[in-house]
């Protein structure tokens, strides 16, 4: 978007006058308007090569950057200046009011203003051209005094302007102080399309830092008093905002803006291209990005949001549903049944809405769950919204959609790159600068939800990602490169995510891939095995430190158990038990006898982990088979051993003279619950491991392998 002078209505290309060009080439090259709280990169592919080049120059040193800095600040108050006759502010006569400020004393400020004449109101009373009211509005605490003072000025004087050329109604959307703005917004309306140095109106403020009340209200407010012009916010200006709303995950206002404009953001080419690509670079906005649960993802799916992603919420004060509905009672329908339907369907939602809340209110994360859901939702149809309505030709989609595509596939965010593929299936013929693909860069950067869109395609697509790529490498070179990820725990679980990743491309492609040599004369295998070696060995040392820990804990429930054989409890009379009549010992028996079996076998099993040769294909399934029986007969050992000690306990108490009813009743509960706890804390100590490797072994998420 091209920044504008205000004041001459041209486009401010914010070149320096003649004693300011003076200063280093590279100063002046990285001064550029960029708001009074910083900015957020919107541009295209080009305009971030021309920054990163600029930053470069401009980032030698931390000094230089505040030197660039300060030389805007001067130039835009000199500039101010310039506007105010060269008159600079008095504030020497606001000194008594200033320190008020400071001190948040805002009953004092009254009294100093009603001291000073009108004319206070309205003037400059900081270094930085700055009102009473751009002071004001910081401050929630001082709205009744902003409200006093918007009553007293006329509307003109709301449009005083500080140094960067912003409205202290700017400064309301800036600090998210909703009130004070939707006083000021009402008084002058045209205060809503004014924009500063930086081409950034209040709307803009208030979508850059996320502040979803005050654009819901600044929005209300031009519905109301009919600023909201399709014109203002069908050009850059209103896709400059979509951008933003985007950026601060404000999904929903930003659909219910294009709902409501239907060329906002899609009046041409570089539009959807811009708001693509702030879409794309949002890979938690979206399922794919959402990292749940079992019992997390159940809920996300069971949760539905249909209807309040098809509903906008953005509506005027004076809302035409209220309208609607009175002249539905003046001119009541015939049709009786129709309407007993919709009040019973009407019911039911009110029901269930109710129901939910109460469900929210008892467990919390479920509102988060639906609270995301709903975002991601929202951001879909926001994509959605961006492709369609355009019939596209290799030329425009290699403008608008190449970008986003290619960044969307390396963040593996799959809606994207799904919906792109659906209104141009020729998606997958776009190359980045090393020469890789939508397919190559998901295999590149291990994003299994998009690479397996490949598996769903036709024959014809699936050649595609054989192409070759950089440095004479094919697919297959990519899937052997070591790619460490931050959602795997565990050197072995990673080591078998890699061989999966590969086994699952190598199946894929054309056996010829396989032979295929890059440039240091190396086929893919070779690749695989010269950046897993470290891996290899994180990962045998890594299964060798968990055998050897639940080895110990086998070795120690053998002994136990197979000392309880020997000892058996009771009296033995010619080497016969006591209590071999007992339910209880036979209990005991079966018990001791399945832990000393269980630990016996699940040591053995260990110890074949130990002994095993850990070569890069037993990570793929020998080896987590082997830790997650051991693991599973582990677990069983330890119930059983209590089991048999329990019941070895309570045969015990048994034998104790006096009331047996009474005794067990006093002992059961007790020892159940005491022999039960191990168990459980045990199992949920290594649910985390047991779950990870069971889906990782017997349900990788890679649909090809």
């Amino acid at each position: 978007m091209v920044d504008q002078d205000p004041k001459q209505n041209k486009p401010f290309t914010g070149k320096l006058p003649s004693n300011i060009e003076e200063t280093k080439a590279e100063e002046a090259m990285a001064v550029r308007i960029i708001g009074r709280f910083g900015n957020i990169n919107l541009d295209d592919e080009e305009d971030e090569r021309k920054a990163e080049e600029s930053s470069s120059l401009t980032n030698n040193s931390t000094d230089r950057n505040q030197n660039n800095a300060e030389v805007m600040i001067r130039y835009l108050m000199k500039k101010k200046k310039e506007e105010e006759g060269n008159v600079e502010p008095n504030l020497a006569q606001y000194e008594e009011l200033w320190k008020a400020i400071v001190r948040e004393d805002w009953k004092e400020v009254k009294k100093q203003l009603e001291l000073l004449d009108n004319h206070a109101l309205t003037s400059p009373i900081t270094a930085f051209y700055e009102t009473i009211l751009h002071i004001l509005v910081n401050s929630e605490k001082a709205l009744w005094l902003v409200q006093e003072i918007v009553e007293k000025i006329d509307a003109d004087s709301l449009g005083k302007t500080d140094y960067q050329h912003d409205t202290a109604l700017s400064i309301a959307a800036y600090v998210g102080n909703t009130k004070a703005a939707k006083m000021m917004a009402r008084k002058n309306p045209e205060l809503l399309t004014r924009t500063n140095y930086s081409g950034d109106t209040p709307f803009h403020a208030a979508a850059r830092f996320g502040h979803e009340e005050t654009i819901r209200c600044l929005l209300s407010v031009a519905q109301k008093t009919q600023m909201d012009d399709q014109s203002f916010f069908s050009g850059d200006v209103g896709s400059t905002i979509v951008q933003y709303l985007i950026a601060a995950n404000l999904y929903g206002i930003a659909l219910d803006m294009l709902k409501r404009y239907p060329k906002l953001g899609r009046a041409n080419l570089q539009q959807r291209k811009r708001i693509l690509k702030q879409l794309s670079e949002k890979p938690l906005g979206y399922k794919s990005g959402c990292k749940f649960g079992p019992w997390e993802r159940l809920i996300y799916k069971v949760i539905s949001v249909t209807k309040e992603v098809t509903i906008p919420s953005v509506q005027p004060e004076n809302d035409d549903s209220l309208r609607i509905n009175i002249a539905d009672k003046e001119n009541p329908t015939n049709d009786d049944g129709e309407q007993l339907i919709k009040s019973s369907i009407n019911f039911f939602e009110q029901c269930r809405g109710q129901a939910f809340y109460i469900i929210c209110l008892i467990f919390p994360r479920v509102e988060h769950i639906h609270k995301t859901k709903l975002m991601n939702e929202q951001a879909r149809q926001l994509v959605k919204s961006m492709c369609s309505g355009v019939i596209w030709t290799f030329d425009n989609a290699s403008y608008a959609l190449k970008l986003p595509v290619l960044k969307a596939a390396s963040l593996g965010i799959k809606e994207i790159v799904h919906e792109i593929l659906k209104v141009y299936l020729a998606s997958t013929m776009f190359y980045d600068d090393n020469n890789y693909n939508i397919f190559q860069l998901a295999v590149l950067h291990r994003r299994e939800k998009v690479f397996n869109l490949i598996y769903k395609m036709g024959l014809s697509q699936k050649w595609v990602a054989s192409y070759p790529c950089k440095d004479k490498e094919n697919i297959l070179h990519l899937a052997g490169r070591c790619i460490p990820s931050r959602h795997i725990n565990g050197a072995a679980l990673q080591m078998q995510w890699e061989m999966q990743w590969f086994k699952a491309v190598e199946r894929f492609v054309h056996p010829l891939l396989l032979e295929e040599r890059n440039t240091e004369k190396k086929i893919p295998r070779e690749v695989f095995d010269d950046e897993h070696k470290e891996l290899v060995k994180d990962g045998e040392k890594w299964m060798r430190d968990t055998a050897s820990s639940c080895m110990v804990v086998d070795a120690l429930i053998i002994a136990m158990v197979f000392a309880a054989i020997i000892a058996v409890p009771g009296n033995n009379e010619k080497g016969i038990p006591n209590f071999r009549h007992e339910t209880l010992f036979k209990v005991f028996v079966v018990a001791d006898a399945a832990a000393l079996f269980s630990s016996s076998f699940s040591l053995l099993l260990f110890v074949r982990i130990l002994t095993s040769r850990y070569a890069e294909e037993d990570f793929l399934k020998a080896l987590p088979k082997r830790l997650l029986l051991g693991l599973m007969t582990l677990i069983f050992s330890i119930a059983t051993m209590l089991v048999a000690s329990s019941s070895a306990l309570i045969m015990l108490i048994d034998a104790v003279p006096g009331p047996k009813v009474m005794l067990r009743r006093s002992t059961m509960i007790p020892v159940t619950i005491m022999a039960a706890f191990p168990v459980v804390f045990f199992i949920w100590s290594q649910s985390h491991l047991l779950i990870d490797v069971l889906l990782s072994t017997y349900r990788p998420t890679i649909h090809c392998y």
